[in-house]
């Protein structure tokens, strides 16, 4: 790193260390304001609240004498001038998911610091973040750091529901040179996973049989893990029900609970919820429900009997379906059972959540429909391409650098099986601001951020940018 960089650093952290009350007061007002998208209204497109966030966002900016546009309510773009010209692009976002039950420390609204952390929805996704490229862009204006080129922090609001606010940016202008998102985790993240989905409908045969499934109903997302799943069986006493449910639990490790009503069984299962991108930290609760339905003793059952040879319980990965891929790079593919519901009818109904390596394309999936029509099946499938970023380009060379400096670890590259704000844009990277490994309870109850971890990499991006754009 050039010497006139490194004697920016002293005065860099010299500046948010004076700042850092002043910090926390601006980041309180952001996750004061309740942003997550409702029903647009006119001028709105993602409702009051993150309309709200932005429209603070840009007054604390402006503030600072910094300049601002407000794009429709879509997006914001905060620079230190009015250049439509910028070689650095920094995108970041207001909204935030619903606040969710079960906060101990704070309300989701009000945010509260505690032993070094400020808790509060948004803290650490997205708005800490944002504020922090914010505030590295105050300290280059105020420190009276001279760049050559220009840097616009994009501030958006509809990340958490389909990232529609940067569909609308891309059409009013043109991505930067380079871009990248401080919307994920440390040290970098330069690949992003593909993504197979899959569809499944299928009618049951008629049930003629003294054992009837009246109903189905496991997970609600499909990219989760479910952690619940119900069922209600007629037909079966309720001794070989316990047993069967006693042999369940001793296979996969769901927890069971059983209770009857007349001639029904009400089944209970509990696993534990996970992302579909990592699915060996779960315990699929869907898979589990197959698994139990599979040893119902009727030949009626056949063809949940061979949706559970496809989806086994315990194999996240695709071995069974036929499609398990891995390479160096991304690591193992992911193949997640995540919603089954069956109706009175026998209409039954399933999705299925991949992760797919950057080696693997359209014809490695072939087997899984497939399969799927073997057994009876109408598969519906969906694919998007991963998102690659060679180690090798400046943009990445440049920040791991500058990560190395001021954290004092080793930079290096990661990959993810979710998607970051800059999946599919050509070049664009995933940079900070969470500790790789730290659970900041994101989208969960108690969601907080490591205050220094917040104000060291507003620090990181101020001289990131200097030797990006000097």
């Amino acid at each position: 790193m050039e010497q006139r960089i490194l004697d920016t650093m002293p005065q860099v952290k010299a500046y948010f260390e004076a700042h850092r009350a002043e910090f926390l007061q601006d980041l309180a007002a952001l996750i004061a304001i309740d942003s997550q998208r409702t029903e647009a209204k006119e001028g709105m497109p993602y409702g009051e609240g993150p309309a709200q966030a932005l429209a603070k966002t840009l007054e604390i900016a402006a503030g600072y004498g910094l300049y601002t546009e407000n794009w429709e309510n879509y997006v914001g773009i905060i620079q230190l001038d009015d250049s439509k010209e910028r070689k650095l692009e920094i995108l970041a976002h207001l909204d935030v998911v619903p606040e969710g039950k079960g906060w101990t420390v704070t309300e989701p609204f009000v945010m509260k610091e505690v032993d070094g952390k400020v808790y509060g929805r948004g803290t650490a996704d997205d708005k800490g973040p944002a504020l922090a490229a914010i505030y590295a862009l105050r300290a280059i204006k105020e420190l009276g750091i001279s760049l050559q080129q220009g840097v616009r922090v994009v501030v958006g609001c509809d990340e958490e529901c389909g990232s529609s606010d940067l569909d609308y940016y891309w059409t009013k202008t043109s991505p930067a040179e380079m871009t990248f998102s401080p919307d994920a985790d440390y040290p970098l993240i330069n690949l992003e996973k593909g993504h197979f989905g899959v569809k499944i409908n299928g009618i049951l045969p008629k049930q003629t049989g003294v054992v009837k499934i009246q109903s189905v109903q496991c997970g609600t997302k499909s990219n989760v893990i479910p952690a619940d799943a119900e069922a209600v069986i007629s037909g079966v006493c309720e001794e070989e029900m316990r047993k069967l449910l006693a042999q369940l639990a001793e296979e996969t490790g769901v927890e069971t609970a059983l209770a009857s009503e007349g001639t029904q069984l009400h089944v209970a299962l509990k696993g534990t919820a996970a992302h579909a991108a990592d699915p060996d930290a779960g315990n699929n609760a869907a898979t589990a429900m197959l698994q139990l339905l599979a040893k119902l003793p009727e030949a009626d059952f056949a063809m949940l009997k061979a949706l559970h040879e496809i989806f086994p319980h315990g194999d996240g990965h695709g071995r069974s379906a036929g499609i398990y891929g891995q390479d160096e790079e991304s690591g193992e593919i992911s193949v997640s059972f995540n919603i089954l519901n069956i109706d009175e009818t026998g209409n039954l109904f399933a999705e299925v959540d991949s992760r797919t390596p950057i080696s693997m394309s359209e014809p490695d999936f072939a087997p899984l429909p497939e399969k799927l029509k073997s057994a009876g099946y109408a598969a519906e499938t969906s694919i998007s391409a991963p998102h690659y970023v060679s180690p090798d380009t400046p943009l990445v060379k440049t920040l791991l650098a500058h990560y190395e400096t001021w954290f004092g670890e080793k930079g290096e590259c990661i990959a993810i099986g979710g998607g970051t704000y800059v999946h599919g844009l050509p070049g664009g990277v995933a940079f900070g601001c969470a500790k790789l490994g730290v659970d900041n309870k994101m989208h969960g109850p108690d969601e907080f951020a490591e205050i220094d971890q917040l104000l060291v990499s507003g620090m990181l991006f101020a001289t990131a940018i200097y030797d990006l754009c000097k």
